[in-house]
């Protein structure tokens, strides 16, 4: 009679359990006890992991409630009003003529431009006196409204500027008072009475 091997029973009734078969004993008086006991071990087993895996969730819902954080409050307005702007002022590289327009008044007639080209000397005087030796990348256009009476220069002055920096301001009074002394009509040239616009545009050398 083949003798009975009661550990590999017990084996073999933990792998039935396991697999879901569902409680299994071993032969015998003594060995049915043991593989009783054995079987219920590891039914009790399954029994406690099948217990963990079902309070799982109800562990993750209660965690993922505690976790649930109260809504932040809405952001307060920000007053804006102080904000000073810091736009760097535009080089003398990027700068472009623009035409200065000076509203109902005509463009100088060929008589009055050959007289400001003969003394553009006195209109490069005040860029390099007055501009460049303040800001030597000074760069600009000035439209010098001219007052013409009995064919004679009677009056200039600013009709528009566009210059890279306020030290074109200074240019502008130079032009004012130097420029009707200078700019003479030839004695053959015949301009009506009225005013006229001279355009002139300046930068460096």
């Amino acid at each position: 009679m083949r003798s009975f091997d009661f550990a590999r029973c017990v084996r073999l009734a933990a792998i039935i359990v396991s697999a879901g078969v569902g409680a299994a004993g071993c032969g015998g008086d003594s060995g049915s006890a043991a593989g009783g006991a054995a079987a219920s071990g590891a039914t009790g087993g399954a029994s406690a992991v099948d217990s963990s895996a079902m309070a799982a969730p109800g562990g993750a819902a209660a965690g993922g409630a505690a976790a649930i954080v109260a809504a932040p409050e809405p952001a307060k307005p920000v007053d804006l009003s102080n904000l000073k702007a810091n736009i760097p002022k535009a080089s003398s590289e990027t700068f472009t003529f623009r035409p200065l327009k000076v509203e109902q008044i005509a463009d100088a007639p060929p008589a009055l431009m050959d007289a400001a080209e003969r003394e553009q000397g006195i209109s490069r005087f005040c860029y390099q006196e007055f501009g460049q030796k303040v800001d030597p990348k000074l760069i600009g256009a000035v439209a010098l409204v001219v007052t013409v009476r009995a064919n004679a220069i009677v009056d200039i002055r600013i009709g528009a500027d566009d210059w890279s920096s306020s030290v074109g301001r200074a240019v502008d009074r130079c032009l004012i008072q130097k420029t009707p002394q200078a700019w003479k009509l030839l004695p053959d040239a015949r301009v009506a009475d009225g005013r006229y616009v001279v355009q002139l545009q300046f930068r460096p050398s």
